[in-house]
């Protein structure tokens, strides 16, 4: 993914951004009874890779994929070898990646550090992962929004174990409420569409890229979310470049009495 951006994108437009950034993995001349597209679509569900079918008048190639991006082809797979693929690895339930292991070579081309659903289960999955990845870590920064301080309670517990076990936390959300207290966390009451909207939680690994990680999700409806985390370095770094100089250094904590 890119590490630089030619102007400054809202957490709406990072969105927006990872959505633009999926891969297409096209079936050429698969016969259209055969349900691997179904397959391969619920296998890939969260992994920003769409997959689509074309039909060419000689009927050639037949029976491979191409995978490609918004600027490119990356690779050519055998459709046997994806066939292969989905009765040899199975997604796990909970998981937000691919056990990939001994089909790594096939993998490859395809893993994102990027996802993407509508599914507000496996979003709170994902908030729930980087939360404990900041919990093992045990040092540096979270920036969460929790869209409004009153959902904030809910969560007390696990942010206020954060913030003592040394992970500097920032939660956001607008004041329809007194917000708890997250012991020595900052807590931020900020009244803005965005902060209102928005469902985030992001990690800066603490010194180590390989634990950056970040999630951002957008309302649209009641209750319902899209939303997409990632784990690309430089993008979690952007984001928190973005809270930081929009949020963190320009407002006050929360203030409470004894």
């Amino acid at each position: 993914m890119a590490t630089h951006w030619e102007r400054t994108m809202d957490i709406r437009e990072c969105i927006e951004f990872i959505r633009y950034t999926e891969k297409e993995l096209c079936l050429f001349n698969v016969d259209p009874t055969d349900p691997l597209r179904a397959d391969l679509e619920a296998y890939f569900e969260t992994q920003n890779v769409r997959i689509t079918e074309r039909r060419t008048a000689s009927g050639a190639p037949r029976d491979i994929a191409v995978l490609s991006n918004t600027a490119e082809p990356l690779a050519v797979l055998d459709i046997s070898t994806l066939r292969a693929l989905l009765d040899a690895v199975p997604m796990a339930a909970d998981d937000v990646g691919i056990a990939d292991k001994e089909y790594e070579r096939v993998l490859g081309p395809l893993k994102e550090t990027t996802f993407t659903s509508y599914d507000s289960k496996q979003l709170l999955y994902a908030s729930r992962e980087i939360e404990d990845r900041a919990r093992r870590v045990g040092c540096g920064t979270v920036h969460t929004g929790f869209q409004r301080c009153s959902v904030m309670a809910d969560q007390r517990q696990v942010y206020t174990d954060l913030a003592r076990r040394g992970v500097d936390v920032h939660a956001y959300g607008i004041p329809d409420t007194d917000p708890p207290d997250f012991g020595s966390g900052h807590v931020h009451p900020i009244q803005t569409d965005e902060i209102a909207t928005t469902w985030f939680v992001v990690f800066d690994g603490g010194g180590t890229d390989t634990q950056k990680s970040a999630l951002l999700a957008e309302e649209r409806g009641e209750d319902s979310f899209y939303g997409v985390w990632t784990y690309d370095p430089a993008f979690v770094d952007y984001v928190l470049d973005y809270l930081t100089r929009t949020y963190a250094l320009s407002v006050g904590d929360a203030s409470f009495e004894n």
